[in-house]
């Protein structure tokens, strides 16, 4: 899956570039696309004639309930009915929802690879933990962070066997510093601290590859399969905070997708 998460990402690379700092024009623009795709995906994967009947049938349920609030009986049956017709109108639905929620963790992992995080300012400072494959025991005392212009190691390193992780402190001494480098004194493997532009990707953490790291952290190239590592990860300084627990950036994410995409609701004729 490493040939499809790095397509993908660079797909998003080539959409952010033209906006250049203009964060959130660039979030504005990918919102508005996204909300169509899911619109136009949520089409073609519902049986909408169905779905138009089982919202009709909703809704006249919900209409009975006004009319008939004095009869206890009917009333009885109406929210029997309600349910019963809610369910199907679920079940119509489930089918795009399937196909809805991964291609939204794609695109949300994408944004935060961007948003989320920010590379290191000179004199911060963050933890470098690389984490050893299961049965590579012997490698935890081989591990050492290379010298790197602009980074300085302040701790480390500190051998965690029963985690199988090595973990090292380092600061950095430019707004710039190059990658964190960690060897086991045959073949070396580099973490970005920092991003070469302002849209650029900076994931938290750089694993090998699978179906797990396509869905959850697939900006970043996999580590070889035959490397000693199962990932190398970093602690980064967040580039704005939260609002009702989620970053800001996701909010606006959420809200422009769902008025782009209910924007085209009738070009595309998509029935919800």
């Amino acid at each position: 899956m490493a040939w499809l998460a790095d397509i993908i990402s660079r797909f998003f690379d080539l959409l952010l570039e033209p906006f250049g700092a203009a964060g959130w024009a660039a979030l504005a623009v990918v919102s508005v696309l996204s909300g169509v795709l899911l619109l136009w995906l949520f089409k073609v994967t519902t049986n909408q004639r169905a779905l138009t009947e089982r919202r009709r049938r909703l809704t006249g349920h919900l209409y009975e309930l006004g009319l008939y609030q004095d009869d206890l009986g009917t009333l009885a049956r109406v929210q029997w009915a309600l349910l019963k017709a809610n369910l199907r109108y679920l079940s119509t639905s489930l089918p795009a929802l399937l196909v809805l929620l991964p291609v939204v963790l794609v695109i949300v992992v994408q944004l935060d690879a961007r948003y989320q995080r920010r590379g290191l300012r000179e004199g911060e400072t963050t933890l470098i933990t690389a984490q050893v494959v299961e049965g590579r025991n012997e490698v935890l005392a081989e591990l050492a962070l290379q010298p790197a212009e602009g980074l300085a190691v302040e701790a480390g390193p500190l051998i965690d066997r029963r985690n199988l992780a090595v973990v090292w402190r380092v600061r950095a001494t430019s707004d710039a510093p190059a990658p964190a480098t960690v060897s086991d004194g045959v073949a070396s493997w580099a973490k970005p601290l920092t991003r070469t532009k302002t849209l650029g990707r900076l994931a938290p953490a750089r694993e090998r590859a699978g179906w797990h790291r396509f869905f959850l952290n697939p900006t970043e190239p996999p580590l070889p399969d035959d490397a000693p590592l199962a990932s190398i990860a970093a602690d980064f300084p967040r580039r704005d905070g939260d609002r009702l627990g989620l970053p800001v950036w996701l909010w606006g994410f959420f809200l422009i997708s769902v008025v782009g995409g209910l924007l085209f609701k009738r070009l595309l004729k998509v029935e919800l």
